[in-house]
Parts: structure tokens; C-alpha cells; sequence
């Protein structure tokens, strides 16, 4: 059983079609949930009013989408997140927030590295949240869904830090690692704007061609 945390970026994307390539991706994932039953797909539960909020914005300030799309793109939405029968709502808890505190000081380093735009503490709660879906069940089986680049630049910075680089730029305190690394990021992030992406098989399921 695969595991996939989609953001909001991911998750407007499977009712706004704006990239082939994406849509192609997107559609992949779900297959494995939809038909395969192979997949478990979550949504952290702030990124919820994000979509409604995203998708707003699309119909009302940017009018990419008419008023039919819109409804039916919220509806679709709706139903998807009813009960989890497609995406499931993963609730902020307190190892999320202890999580964040090994994020923050490798997130500050990078930013400027790559100069870019730093990012939110929401961005940050969904790496925490994805390290602790990858403790819990199977690094090696969890993904982070995302269009947002900077998201994946972080994650993978994480999987690249030694310990002792990340003991330097923290402030020891109580939340630290209980002698382990407690916060390991999933095997991979998957960018949906990269441009060979490639997305693990279930079995029955076709390669991948986007």
C-alpha cells in the first residue's frame, strides 16, 4: 500500500486540468486509490479551506473558471473529501508541531541558497506532516504530492543533512530528537511540474507516460 500526502497545490490540480503533464500524474494516483485500491491519499486538514479558497479565486478574481466549472469542480471537491472517500483529512496533531522545529532551521539556510522566497509555516507543517506519515507507516511507500518547488528543494535538503550540520543551526532545547532521527522525510517528493517524473507501479497499473 502506497501512501501519498497531497497539498493544496496537488489537490486543485486534480479539478483544474491547466498542465497535461500534471493531469496526467494526478490521474495516476488516483487510479491506484480509485480502481487498484492500492493507494491511501491525504489532504492535511487546513489544506482544505485552501482549496475552496484557491478555486474561488480561480471563478471570481482570475476567471479561469466559469461558473458551471466552478460548481462543479467544488462539488467534485466536496464529495472527494466526504468521509475520505477519496482524499482523507489529515488532522494538525502535537508531533507536527515538534517537527516543525527541526524544519525551520534547515528551511532558513536554503532559502537564501537558492534565493528564493522562504516558506510558510503551513508549507513547513505539511513536510511535518509527511515525515510523520513516513514514521508511522513506510518511508520507503510515503510521497509528498506538490506543485510548489521550494517544497521539494527543502525535503530533499533534509534527506542530504548530516546531523551534525543540523545540530549546529539548531538551539538545543526539549524538543529535540529523542537520540534518534525521529523526523525522516519520505523517500521522495513528488514535484508534478518536473519534467521526467516518475511514480511508483501497482501492480495491474500501466508505466507512467507523461
Amino acid at each position: 500500500m502506497l501512501t501519498y500526502l497531497f497539498d493544496a497545490s496537488a489537490a486543485v490540480a486534480i479539478y483544474v486540468k491547466e498542465r497535461i503533464r500534471v493531469d496526467r500524474a494526478v490521474r495516476y494516483i488516483l487510479d491506484q486509490k480509485t480502481v487498484h485500491s492500492r493507494a491511501a491519499i491525504y489532504i492535511p486538514n487546513f489544506c482544505i479551506p485552501e482549496v475552496f479558497n484557491t478555486l474561488a479565486r480561480k471563478h471570481f478574481r482570475e476567471a479561469i473558471l466559469d461558473r458551471p466549472t466552478y460548481d462543479s469542480c467544488l462539488q467534485r471537491f466536496r464529495d472527494d473529501i466526504h468521509w475520505g472517500r477519496t482524499l482523507y483529512s489529515y488532522e494538525l496533531n502535537r508531533y507536527h508541531i515538534i517537527a516543525a522545529d527541526e524544519i525551520i532551521p534547515i528551511e532558513h539556510h536554503l532559502a537564501p541558497e537558492f534565493e528564493r522566497d522562504h516558506l510558510s509555516t503551513f508549507d513547513i507543517l505539511i513536510i511535518a506532516m509527511a515525515c510523520e506519515l513516513a514514521f508511522v507507516g513506510e518511508a520507503e511507500d510515503t510521497f509528498l504530492v506538490t506543485c510548489d518547488k521550494r517544497i521539494e528543494k527543502v525535503v530533499q535538503e533534509m534527506k542530504a543533512i548530516r546531523a551534525d550540520e543540523l545540530k549546529e543551526w539548531k538551539t538545543p532545547g526539549n524538543l529535540d530528537d529523542p537520540g534518534t532521527r525521529r523526523w525522516v522525510p519520505p523517500t521522495d517528493v513528488l514535484y508534478l511540474h518536473k519534467a521526467k517524473l516518475e511514480i511508483r507501479q501497482v501492480p495491474g497499473q500501466p508505466p507512467l507516460n507523461c
